[in-house]
């Protein structure tokens, strides 16, 4: 039996599709890693901090000389790279899977992957809204949906419950779904976009989710509110950024916008990966309700200079 620790993320953490990993920089300046290595350990030791948070699961490395000194930047010269592998890999424990994690970067990647996990589950929610309203006008049995826990499971890749696979055959197809279960869909439509601007939003409907057409109804907007709390959340969190203060800047949100618009803020948030979420929310909250314009007027009328997110967010999620 062996002694190593437990991996420090899931196996199937995968954060390949995401462009930015999180930097504590307080606790990186005043860490032992900034304050004992090298100029060259240092280098090395970043370089595997970027390669580490692409690998699967996120937050390791093979632990294996000949890849790392690939990874580190220094090719095929594998004797340079065992000068500094020791001052390089600071912190990095090896665990049972034979893997080497870093207990920082696994904290960070285990926030990101739960906000990852919690925009494909509000993917899926919108399929199955669709799904059943178009099933409801049709007078068929309603599809069942999963919780979120019973989603990321795994054992219902198609996104239905066991007692309504009668009725699976009308579903559109997710295509191969991985471990998780996430379904590899990647436009995010809100209301403005697409067929969407016929007033179709998240929260337009009555028609009643569950298991069956006699199922009692769920309040659109009680959903929309628990998706923005847990994703929202989540992102939040994926950014150091504690639940409390979390909470507090997405009801305010809650405050001044509808549901429906600071739902579509997170969504873009969560996909984008943006590492100002604060900004990034507010911003698409305003452009949602035309506020954009308003508030650059204000802000040269009186003289102020500040910076102004209002102007637009960039694809890779950064605020223009």
């Amino acid at each position: 039996m062996s002694d190593l620790p437990d991996p420090l993320t899931p196996p199937d953490c995968d954060l390949s599709d995401f462009q930015y990993m999180e930097l504590d920089v307080r606790r990186l300046r005043d860490s032992k890693f900034a304050a004992s290595a090298d100029g060259e350990a240092f280098r090395a030791g970043i370089l595997l901090w970027c390669a580490a948070w692409h690998q699967i699961p996120a937050g390791s490395l093979p632990d294996d000389d000949i890849e790392l000194a690939n990874l580190a930047g220094y090719g095929r010269v594998v004797k340079e790279w065992k000068k500094v592998r020791s001052g390089a890999l600071h912190n990095f424990i090896k665990c049972s899977d034979g893997r080497l994690y870093h207990p920082i970067l696994a904290e960070k990647a285990i926030a990101a992957f739960e906000a990852k996990l919690r925009h494909a589950y509000g993917k899926l929610l919108e399929r199955l809204r669709k799904e059943n309203k178009k099933r409801a006008e049709e007078k068929v049995a309603l599809v069942g949906v999963p919780t979120f826990e019973q989603w990321k499971s795994g054992e219902y890749p198609n996104g239905i419950l066991p007692e309504s696979k009668q009725v699976s055959a009308g579903i559109p197809p997710e295509g191969k779904s991985n471990s998780a279960g996430i379904p590899p869909e990647n436009p995010l439509k809100g209301n403005r976009e697409g067929t969407e601007q016929n007033g179709e939003g998240y929260l337009n409907t009555s028609v009643p989710i569950g298991t069956g057409a006699d199922a009692p109804p769920v309040d659109p907007l009680a959903l929309a509110k628990k998706e923005i709390w847990a994703s929202g959340k989540a992102l939040f969190a994926s950014r150091g950024i504690d639940e409390k203060s979390a909470g507090g800047i997405l009801g305010q949100l809650l405050g001044k916008y509808s549901a429906e618009i600071v739902l579509d803020a997170v969504r873009a948030g969560v996909k984008a990966q943006t590492p100002d979420p604060t900004s990034y929310l507010t911003a698409c909250c305003q452009r949602a309700v035309g506020e954009r314009a308003k508030v650059q007027k204000n802000s040269r009328h009186n003289g102020f200079d500040e910076t102004d997110y209002s102007e637009g967010v960039t694809e890779d999620g950064r605020i223009a």
